[in-house]
């Protein structure tokens, strides 16, 4: 750009000195009006600097197809509109905008370019609309503005910054129910380990002291009008098994990208399920940085792990026996593990009966690949008649949509 400029410099210094030398030597009307011509040009080449184009301003609106930009899901496109305000009162043909997106997590970026024809009150706006976004983090840099001469001979510029950040949740599917939450309410170990994971009923237990924020409908008229103090209502309380849930983001478990993805939003459905139905959840993710959420009994909140999924990779080279050994140290005895993975690997049958030593009932949830090869099926076949044969829980998906089906349950 610099270079061009340079010659465009030099070609148009070139052809005045030229025409001042037809004038001086030449003389005549037509030299004289060819001098004149070419002043009133440069001139206006030259005020062309201060179009105003370096000052623009503008805002940003973004809309999505849910018509919420808080909560976005993977595959959703942006629709984006853009107003600029142009200071000045220097003409303007056009204005050529690009908008940059960029994804934090992996460096990926999309480039958009515009262009508007400024009204007389130099105003203008664009709207496009972006690709289906990837789960991750996102944000929307400074957007350029830039305007040539009719002639195309120079080239002004001009940015305005309106900071905006996105985050872009793995894709869901919607699931009613799961026929693990039913096998682990009547399982032998949830109501030894489990009574410290428990939920309220409609039962009514007693009578309590009024603690500061309790629910309108959970005071107890009767005893406060008998007693003179505030009262409320105490609930019997179910005991929960709690599920705790296992990514194996090993990358060399995984074919692609594509087949983590769906690993990912696998896990999301059913955290997504759990805390609808109100299970107590844990969740261990071991990649590159390990997270170990819910480990110590510690309660777990389904923001905080839906944000690690946000940026979540397969870039762990653990393998996935030896994340089940931390499992069994990190997490009590009782819980329900569900692993999702795509490995096949028979080794991982030692160390999930080193779980069941430990009285953690496993599960496991196989991420297959669609283009997967005739040995791999028939491995495939080999560790789904393993697991049938100790009695854990296995199903096989290779799109989201398989969900439902493969944990026993539909969303009709």
């Amino acid at each position: 750009m610099i270079r061009n400029l340079s010659r465009t410099w030099w070609f148009g210094s070139i052809l005045y000195v030229t025409a001042a030398c037809y004038v001086l030597f030449q003389g005549g009307k037509t030299s004289l009006m060819l001098f004149v011509i070419l002043n009133v040009l440069g001139v206006y080449l030259m005020l062309g600097r201060w179009s105003g184009i370096g000052g623009v301003n503008g805002a940003r609106t973004i809309e999505t197809q849910g018509g919420n930009t808080a909560y976005m899901m993977a595959g959703m496109r942006l629709s984006v509109k853009l107003r600029m305000q142009i200071p000045g009162f220097w003409p303007l043909p056009y204005v050529i905008v690009r908008e940059k997106l960029v994804r934090r997590s992996g460096g990926e970026s999309q480039l958009y370019e515009m262009s508007f024809v400024p009204d007389y009150r130099r105003r203008g706006e664009v709207r496009f609309e972006t690709a289906p976004l990837r789960r991750g983090q996102y944000e929307f840099q400074a957007t350029d503005c830039s305007t040539r001469d009719i002639f195309g001979l120079f080239e002004h510029k001009g940015t305005f910054s309106q900071p905006h950040d996105l985050q872009v949740l793995p894709r869901t599917v919607e699931l009613k129910d799961w026929k693990l939450f039913r096998r682990a309410r009547r399982g032998v170990f949830h109501q030894t380990y489990t009574s410290h994971y428990a939920r309220e009923t409609t039962q009514i237990d007693g009578v309590r002291e009024y603690i500061h924020g309790d629910r309108l409908s959970r005071i107890h008229w009767n005893a406060t009008a008998k007693t003179g103090q505030w009262k409320s209502k105490e609930f019997e309380r179910e005991a929960l098994p709690r599920i705790v849930f296992v990514l194996d983001r090993n990358k060399a478990n995984y074919r692609g990208a594509e087949q983590f993805e769906l690993a990912v939003s696998v896990v999301a459905s059913l955290i997504e399920l759990s805390v609808q139905k109100r299970m107590p959840i844990g969740f261990a993710s071991a990649g590159l940085i390990a997270m170990w959420f819910g480990a110590g009994q510690t309660f777990v909140s389904r923001d905080e792990v839906l944000k690690h999924l946000i940026d979540v990779e397969a870039d762990g080279e653990a393998a996935l026996s030896d994340v089940l050994a931390q499992v069994a140290e990190r997490y009590e005895p009782g819980v329900h593990i569900v692993m999702v993975t795509a490995s096949i690997q028979e080794d991982t049958a030692a160390a999930i009966t080193a779980l069941e030593s430990r009285r953690m009932l496993p599960s496991v949830i196989h991420i297959a690949d669609k283009h997967a090869h005739p040995e791999d099926a028939a491995k495939l076949r080999h560790w789904q008649w393993l697991c049938q044969s100790k009695q854990w829980e296995f199903c096989s998906v290779a799109q989201l949509e398989q969900l439902p089906k493969a944990l026993g349950v539909s969303n009709a």
